[in-house]
């Protein structure tokens, strides 16, 4: 039979002048458990107690699915059984740092959007006693602190670890997105041999919803013919350009971004972009044919649950140091930054923006095929504003 453990929480144990909390949410990140190592090792040195929500956001909250609520992070595993002893719940970081996913998290949760659970969630962080916090995700996370820090009375020193595939956040290069595009062009670059073997014509659909980031940089690094990002509208004369220059090529493969239409896809659940694209080319009269098979790849969230690149980890150890060096400097609400070799630092939550926008110096190699009226509406979306 079955012994359960009752574990005590952090306001059980003795208070102290240094008392992490690190909440991860969002979607799911190659690098999130790096970032979980990089901030206990870096924390620890400074003789932080470190403590991680066990559901992201909701854990603060009575939406709490899961007990304890909190576990402890340490480095060694004889640590690990002296805080069990004490009926206090440990995890050891120490050898995790290329772990895939993260064990500190749940799906997205919406009920942060409640100004109540909110609310909730700042009495709880008052409760147990934590003195700092640091959120980990993209965008949707780092809005979520923000709007959680208007609760916090008092306010205490936080910080932000931004991790993301699509790498949504301006002035800064998500933990994942690197690994994110090696995955995904892998993937593409597969397809493209593929193609080329059985004169196929791929329509590959990859991540992005919003941002085309993804979409983008692993259709050019793996030399896909097209690129369709989430913002792209098509006239019939353009899907009409595309199909029959697809018609007359031996092979393609055509990178599609999840967000593609997403707006009308809604009142059909379970369509694709890719699939909704290769409907598109079909009615201005792309064929599918035994000779030569147009086929829409549906996308995969596989590469979500990738190992982390080791440069993603040296980001990591990287940004965890920048943080708390900003705090023993007596700084707050920030977020460290990781561009290139010489250009690191700490940006204020002020500053930091979504950005959604692809780069417009690789407008010219969205079009492998030679599309003058796709090439036309590309720059006139750019021009607008659109991307």
């Amino acid at each position: 039979m079955t012994t359960v453990v009752s574990f005590g929480q952090p306001s059980n144990q003795v208070a102290t002048a240094r008392r992490l909390l690190v909440v991860f949410d969002g979607g799911n990140a190659p690098g999130y458990s790096s970032v979980a190592v990089a901030l206990t090792e870096e924390a620890v040195r400074r003789d932080y107690e470190v403590w991680a929500a066990s559901e992201g956001f909701r854990s603060l909250t009575r939406d709490a699915t899961s007990e304890p609520k909190f576990e402890r992070l340490i480095l060694g595993r004889q640590e690990r059984y002296a805080l069990l002893a004490q009926g206090i719940p440990a995890r050891s970081m120490g050898r995790r740092v290329l772990d895939a996913g993260s064990d500190f998290r749940s799906e997205r949760y919406a009920g942060f959007h409640d100004p109540d659970r909110r609310r909730e969630a700042a009495a709880t962080i008052a409760a147990q006693g934590f003195t700092h916090l640091v959120c980990v995700g993209g965008n949707g996370t780092f809005e979520g602190q923000r709007a959680l820090l208007e609760d916090l009375v008092p306010r205490i020193p936080s910080g932000f670890i931004n991790v993301s595939i699509d790498d949504d956040l301006g002035g800064d290069r998500a933990i994942g997105f690197l690994t994110g595009v090696e995955a995904g062009a892998t993937v593409v670059r597969g397809l493209l041999e593929d193609a080329y073997t059985h004169k196929r014509i791929y329509l590959v659909e990859t991540m992005g919803n919003r941002s085309g980031r993804h979409a983008l940089h692993c259709a050019v690094a793996a030399r896909a013919h097209l690129v369709v990002l989430p913002f792209f509208r098509f006239p019939d004369e353009v899907l009409r350009e595309i199909a029959e220059k697809l018609a007359q090529v031996d092979y393609a493969v055509v990178v599609v971004a999840e967000g593609y239409e997403s707006e009308r896809r809604r009142t059909e659940p379970g369509l694709s972009a890719s699939a909704l694209l290769l409907r598109q080319l079909a009615e201005v009269g792309l064929v599918d044919s035994p000779r030569k098979r147009v086929i829409a790849e549906p996308f995969s969230r596989y590469l979500r649950g990738v190992r982390p690149a080791f440069l993603e980890v040296s980001a990591a150890y990287l940004k965890a140091s920048l943080l708390f060096d900003a705090f023993d400097a007596g700084r707050s609400e920030v977020m460290p930054f990781v561009l290139g070799a010489h250009d690191v630092g700490v940006r204020p939550f002020a500053t930091i923006a979504r950005d959604d926008r692809v780069e417009a110096a690789f407008l010219p190699l969205l079009d492998r095929l030679g599309l003058p009226r796709f090439q036309a509406l590309v720059r006139e979306r750019f021009a607008a504003g659109g991307a």
